[in-house]
């Protein structure tokens, strides 16, 4: 699953989430003045989920996250609840009609980062096995996103060097560029196979450096 798809199904559940907090919704009690209540254990849950999807999505000074920890910062009665699923719904709008195109690349772009930075972590523990799988599933989600703003048309499950070579064919790569991609495909090939004696930790360090400066290149 690719970045774009895992944060709009991330979006879809934390407002299925939402319903079940405002379906709690029930009396404030007998002469008791004031809005309706929902669990709050749940709704603070709840909101606390969204304001890390959304300070990841869009940042600090994003509209969305400043209006939906706007009504969450005091006690979460049902309105204000109600108030802050509704930005999350505008949130999750705005984000699959591609209105924020510039941020989404910005996005794209620091989640690149934090999945290199656990590979990093990994291979720095002893791990350079699966730090090669991770680097190799940011390079091959980076192409991904690359031949969609291209408007390259691939299958379902396009395979990396189909990708590489389509990207190359268009001039988003050189030719050296292309040929150094195919041995990291290969690399990764090896790692998500288990072939863990047909390369070694020099091989990965080398592996995320590349795919960090190809990340940074196209998505900075």
């Amino acid at each position: 699953m690719h970045i774009d798809e895992k944060i709009k199904r991330r979006l879809d559940e934390l407002i299925a989430t939402g319903e079940q907090v405002l379906a709690t919704k029930r009396s404030p009690g007998t002469n008791v003045i004031g809005d309706f209540r929902v669990d709050t254990q749940m709704a603070y849950q709840w909101a606390t989920s969204v304001q890390n999807l959304l300070v990841r999505v869009f940042g600090q000074e994003g509209e969305h996250y400043k209006n939906f920890s706007a009504q969450v910062t005091n006690h979460l009665t049902f309105s204000p609840t109600y108030r802050a699923q509704g930005i999350l719904k505008a949130a999750k709008d705005d984000y699959e009609n591609e209105q924020l195109f510039e941020v989404r690349s910005l996005i794209e772009a620091e989640l690149f980062d934090d999945f290199l930075e656990q590979s990093e972590h990994l291979l720095n523990s002893g791990y350079y096995q699966p730090a090669a799988v991770i680097a190799g599933c940011v390079l091959e989600d980076g192409l991904w996103k690359l031949c969609e703003k291209e408007g390259i048309a691939l299958p379902s499950k396009p395979k990396l060097d189909t990708m590489n070579s389509a990207l190359a064919k268009v001039g988003v790569f050189s030719k050296l560029v292309q040929k150094r991609i195919t041995a990291l495909a290969d690399l990764r090939n090896k790692a998500a196979h288990g072939q863990w004696d047909q390369f070694t930790k020099e091989d990965v360090i080398e592996m995320i450096q590349a795919v960090r400066r190809i990340m940074e290149e196209h998505f900075a």
